[in-house]
Formats: C-alpha cells, sequence, structure tokens
C-alpha cells in the first residue's frame, strides 16, 4: 500500500493510505443509509423507494494503483456483473453499481451507471472516479459527469441518498436535463447574421489582442489586491469568494475598455430565460465565448450550461463555435498564509463569521498558460457533462459542460506558456 490523495469531510485532499471496508461493514453503510435494504434469497441487496425496486452491488473506492496517478480511484468490477444485472431486470428491480468511498467521518457514494459496464470483459476490469470528484461531492453534497467515453458517475453524501435514487429511479421525471433544441436558437440573432469580414483574418485578430493581454498582465495575482482592486472599482462582482475567475473578468475587461476594443470583444451577459449566459461576444464573427480561470491542480475545466453550449454548437442555421478563453495558475490556499484574504473578504462584508469561506480561499495565484479552447459541432462529443450541488427545491443543477485536461488537445485554437 502506499500514501495517495484523499478527501475529509471538509472536501480538503491529503495523503494517506485508502480504507477499505469488510464486506459486513460495506452492508452495514448501505443498511444505514440507503431505504428498505434487505437481503433477499439468493444473497442480493435489495431496496425499494417511492414503489420503485432496486438491487446493489457494493464495492470499496480504492487507488487505481501503480504507476497511474494519485487521484485515480476505482471500484473493482467482478466476473459475475453481468448475471447480476440480468436477474436484477428479470425480477423487475433496477440494478445500481455503488462504490463506497470512506475516510475518517466523511463517507461519498459513487454510482457508475451499470448498462457501461456490463458488455466490457469483467477481469481486472474496473471503473474509474477522480478525488476531484469527491471533493466536489463532498462540498456540495451531489456531483454528476459524463466523460468523453460516455460512463456517467454521480458521486452523492448520505444524507441526498434519496435525491440520488429520484433521479436515477426516474421519479421526477418531469425535470428533463437532456438537451432539447430550442426555437429560441433556431432564430436566434446568431443564427441570422451574417458574417461581416474574413473570419479567419478576424480570428486571427481576437487571437493576437487575447494573447496580447496575457502577455502584458502580472503574472502574479495576490488576493488581498485583486479584492482591493475590485472594491475601488466597484466591479459587478468584487465580493466574489472564487476571486481569480472573477479578477479575471475584471482584468480583461479593463484591457478591452482601455484599448478600445469592444468591437472585437465585448462582455454580453444575458441572464434572462431565453439568454445566451456567456462572457463574451466576438461581433464581427457573430460568436460567443467565455472566460475561465483554472487552477492546474484540477484534472477538468468547468465550463458553462450544457443546453446553452449544445444549442448553440448544434444550431443547423450555421457553424457556431463557442470560445472559452482560459487562464491557467498554480495555486497557494489562505489557510497557508494565516487566512488574511479570508479575513478580510469576511470584515469588508460586514460577516460576523471571520473564517466563512476559509477552507476554499485562494491567498494567491501565479499564471503559468493561457488557452484559446474553440468548441464546435465537430469536436463537442470530446467535452463531457456534470452536474454540481443541489438548487433550492433539493434537486441536482442543471448539467454543464467540461472540458477534461486529457481533452484539451481537442479543442485548443492557440496557447501560450506564461
Amino acid at each position: 500500500m502506499k500514501r495517495v490523495e484523499q478527501v475529509d469531510i471538509e472536501g480538503n485532499v491529503f495523503f494517506d493510505y485508502d480504507t477499505k471496508l469488510s464486506s459486513k461493514s460495506l452492508f452495514e453503510c448501505i443498511n444505514i443509509n440507503f431505504p428498505e435494504i434487505h437481503k433477499n434469497e439468493d444473497g442480493m441487496i435489495c431496496g425499494q423507494y417511492n414503489g420503485r425496486k432496486f438491487t446493489i452491488r457494493m464495492k470499496n473506492v480504492t487507488y487505481l494503483g501503480h504507476p497511474h496517478p494519485l487521484y485515480k480511484k476505482r471500484i473493482q468490477i467482478g466476473n459475475d456483473l453481468q448475471s447480476f444485472y440480468n436477474e436484477s431486470i428479470a425480477k423487475g428491480y433496477t440494478p445500481l453499481l455503488i462504490g463506497v468511498y470512506t475516510c475518517g467521518k466523511n463517507t461519498l457514494f459513487c454510482d457508475f451507471n451499470i448498462e457501461d459496464f456490463i458488455e466490457k470483459k469483467a477481469n481486472n476490469s474496473s471503473a474509474h472516479v477522480s478525488t476531484r470528484d469527491l471533493v466536489e461531492a463532498t462540498v456540495d453534497a451531489y456531483f454528476y459527469k459524463e466523460d468523453a467515453n460516455g460512463n456517467k458517475i454521480t458521486v452523492f453524501r448520505p444524507h441526498v441518498v434519496t435525491t440520488y435514487l429520484s433521479e436515477k429511479l426516474g421519479i421526477d421525471k418531469e425535470d428533463s436535463y437532456e438537451y432539447r433544441f430550442e426555437e429560441e436558437f433556431e432564430h436566434s440573432l446568431v443564427s441570422d447574421i451574417s458574417y461581416k469580414y474574413n473570419i479567419d483574418y478576424e480570428i486571427e485578430k481576437i487571437e493576437k489582442n487575447v494573447m496580447d493581454f496575457f502577455a502584458k498582465i502580472n503574472r502574479r495575482w495576490f488576493g488581498l489586491e485583486c479584492y482591493k482592486l475590485m472594491i475601488e472599482a466597484n466591479y459587478r462582482n468584487k465580493f466574489q469568494p472564487e476571486w481569480p475567475g472573477f479578477f479575471l473578468e475584471y482584468a480583461f475587461e479593463e484591457y478591452l475598455n482601455k484599448n478600445n476594443l469592444n468591437s472585437l470583444i465585448k462582455y454580453a451577459q444575458d441572464k434572462t430565460k431565453a439568454g445566451i449566459d456567456l462572457d463574451l461576444f466576438f461581433p464581427t464573427i457573430c460568436m460567443y465565448g467565455d472566460l475561465k480561470a483554472h487552477s492546474s491542480h484540477s484534472n477538468a475545466i468547468q465550463g458553462n450550461d450544457w443546453k446553452t453550449i449544445l444549442g448553440l454548437v448544434n444550431n443547423p442555421f450555421r457553424d457556431n463555435h463557442v470560445y472559452y478563453i482560459v487562464c491557467e495558475h498554480d495555486t497557494e490556499k489562505d489557510s497557508l498564509y494565516d487566512y488574511e484574504v479570508t479575513q478580510f473578504w469576511n470584515t469588508v462584508q460586514g460577516k460576523s463569521n471571520l473564517m466563512s469561506y476559509s477552507k476554499r480561499m485562494k491567498n494567491h495565484v501565479v499564471l503559468t498558460h493561457a488557452y484559446i479552447f474553440d468548441i464546435n459541432s465537430r469536436n463537442k462529443m470530446f467535452l463531457s457533462k456534470f452536474k454540481q450541488g443541489l438548487n433550492s427545491n433539493g434537486k441536482p443543477r442543471d448539467p454543464k459542460i467540461m472540458i477534461e485536461c486529457n481533452n484539451f488537445s481537442e479543442f485548443i485554437l492557440a496557447e501560450s506558456n506564461l
């Protein structure tokens, strides 16, 4: 055994040995947290929720093993998975493949969509999950992703088991999270306006000005300085806790205004129901885009609403592209600097708890890389889909796109080391 990445109850990542529960302890964990659990005459673990019956095949979530990265985890898939699946279906049960992750007080359940695995060879086969997925579920209670290979995984905390079951068993069918082609997109401004200029020439101008921005900006951003600059300018997102991404927006907007570039790139957020909620619009090519700050510690960039992005690139009336301007950075946590940014951030907002958001607050970042990503109808299959957290009604949020690091090359239009 070796020390690998683990996730504590606060969502912090540290290094330790894996915890592996016995078969008895695994069953006890399922029995405590899932409704109406029992074993049938064949020893299958069965349950019921809202009149829907399900069976569970449960496995420990542990490190994938040498020589894989220390954030890679998996469950081992037995050679009887297909027979378990077929028997469950024959008896009217929905079969579930559940991984159990435990680390101290932190317990997480990982649903691996069983249909993704029943046709695969079972000898030494495994289903994968990353430390980052576990962190997201720990912090936000519920995390779903669908990777570029079509594998679907849901990670959730014990207190939202019934939310997961409602989704998985189709109890709340009135909520559809799949993209539906809407009339708003068919007749949108983007689909009706023809190109004004030579597109390649205009894209080159956009690339040049974006990379010029990154070439001139300070490489090291300190949270205290960034907050003070945004507060002094009364910037609209001056108090956002994830300040690097919003400081990127602030600095880029300042650059566009100072250099009179709004005819080439301009801010165009529209948060109305039928609007296109993306940061940027490129008037000369009539395309949309967005700004993202991306930590080099993360294995994926979490993007915008899946329905919005796919609605644009699937538009049948023109060849739409969505351009992501991404700033990658190394991150230093505020916990290493006596929580100076945390306390300032809480003080200026008049909060009584000066340690609010202390576990996730960043102290400073160092810019390492800049990208322009081009998302279009020809590379959309390399996007992953994820849901993170719950809405106020207790149901999972609408899915967003995710660009995983191992798929960056499918989207890169331009890049630069900083």
